[in-house]
């Protein structure tokens, strides 16, 4: 039987398994799927490319479709997440310059939980800005990823302005390792294996990590247009199909060896790199202990790849916070004509995953594991979930989580939205 033909885009990255996964292992060939894997540099290029018809659909950023929705940097085009790829993956890295800078300003707080290091960091810049000094420069791979939202909640939460206090710049993915290295930036926020490479080198030390700001948070999704999804029901359900049993699979403990092995060429990165990053134990900064990755992608554990409207919903209201989209815009509606759960449930309802009754949930609410209900299954444990600063997102209150921040404002710990 012929088999339908899709061009899926991705940008190199760990957390880019899912659709390598799903042709590689045979999954897309079993729902009637060929997949043409075509890799990209930057997220610029995926987002046009889906945008404009060049892809069917794509590994992206959570935030792209939303923004690509609302006009965000192009013409609004509809666009859908009906699926997440995943969850965690990201690092905040510096060079050991300015390591060793906020060492010496605030050993207690680079001793401690790396949640804290932001306020040894803001210790360096205010003595900077005394002393009249450039501002320090940080990148993320682009203005509405998730990574720029961590990196601006992480310098929030020790009180620094992120349009004020720091200069903030955009770099592809694989860049970030070799600017660090030549001195064009001071530090990043990368997904894996970008820090990797980094430490590898000897050139820089993970400061903080998305387990840190907000543990187990949205990454990416698979994008696509609406008019393409509304056309093509069939097609998406069996694609929703086949990447949630590639998911299971490079979710399993035994799989991560092959996984990394069939990562390694597509990334360019050495085997060894990408098995400590799947496996393996390394040491994040000088004088810390090897550990593993606290940040390391989950692709199916813990509704991995359910598509939260409550993570649509936090992130239109980072978009709103640091000036993207105007205040007023309608973040329910938004989100819910962008994320669509009922496309994932009607998919994958009954194929023998556990799949969420709700579309929202409170987000960063819970200290310690916390269940929530599955469709005709036993509920499912989600991980603690707590924000670097304390706050509560109430998906049913975005405008008033919004109003509880001013630009760079650092939130009160424990206040709910």
């Amino acid at each position: 039987m012929a088999k339908t033909t899709l061009r899926i885009g991705y940008v190199p990255l760990l957390d880019c398994a899912i659709p390598l996964v799903a042709e590689a292992e045979g999954f897309a060939a079993r729902h009637g799927l060929a997949l043409e894997l075509l890799p990209e540099i930057s997220w610029a290029a995926i987002r046009d490319k889906v945008a404009f018809g060049a892809l069917e659909g794509a590994h992206m950023l959570a935030g792209i479709p939303l923004a690509v929705s609302l006009g965000v940097g192009l013409p609004a085009i509809p666009m859908v997440a009906p699926m997440a790829l995943g969850l965690g993956g990201n690092a905040i890295t510096v060079g050991l310059g300015l390591f060793r800078a906020m060492r010496a300003a605030d050993p207690a707080a680079m001793a401690g939980p790396r949640r804290d290091s932001a306020r040894a960091l803001a210790a360096v810049i205010a003595r900077e800005q005394a002393e009249g000094a450039p501002k320090r420069r940080f990148a993320s791979v682009f203005p509405v990823s998730s990574h720029a939202y961590e990196l601006r909640y992480w310098l929030a939460s020790a009180g620094l302005d992120p349009d004020g206090d720091v200069e903030l710049t955009v770099l592809p993915p694989s860049r970030m390792a070799e600017s660090l290295g030549t001195s064009q930036i001071d530090g990043y926020c990368v997904g894996e294996p970008w820090s990797l490479v980094t430490l590898s080198a000897g050139i820089g030390a993970v400061v903080a990590t998305k387990a840190d700001i907000w543990p187990l948070a949205p990454e990416k999704v698979l994008g696509l247009r609406t008019d393409w999804a509304d056309r093509n029901p069939e097609v998406l359900a069996a694609l929703l199909r086949a990447f949630a049993e590639a998911a299971v699979w490079a979710d399993a403990p035994e799989n991560r060896p092959a996984l990394a092995r069939l990562l390694a060429p597509r990334l360019g990165v050495d085997l060894r790199l990408l098995e400590t990053a799947l496996c393996g134990s390394v040491a994040l900064a000088p004088g810390r202990p090897a550990e593993p990755l606290p940040h390391r992608p989950v692709f199916h554990a813990a509704a991995a790849t359910f598509p939260w409207r409550s993570q649509a919903l936090w992130l239109l209201t980072q978009m709103a916070r640091w000036g993207q989209i105007p205040r007023e815009s309608d973040f329910a509606g938004v989100a819910a004509a962008v994320y669509r759960p009922d496309l994932y449930r009607a998919a994958l309802s009954g194929g023998g995953l556990s799949v969420p009754v709700a579309d929202l949930k409170p987000e960063g609410a819970h200290d310690a594991p916390y269940e929530v209900a599955a469709v005709e299954r036993p509920a499912i444990i989600l991980p603690p979930d707590r924000f670097i600063d304390g706050r509560t997102f109430d998906p049913s209150e975005p405008t008033a989580y919004l109003a509880g921040f001013g630009r760079g404002e650092v939130a009160v710990p424990g206040a709910s939205g």
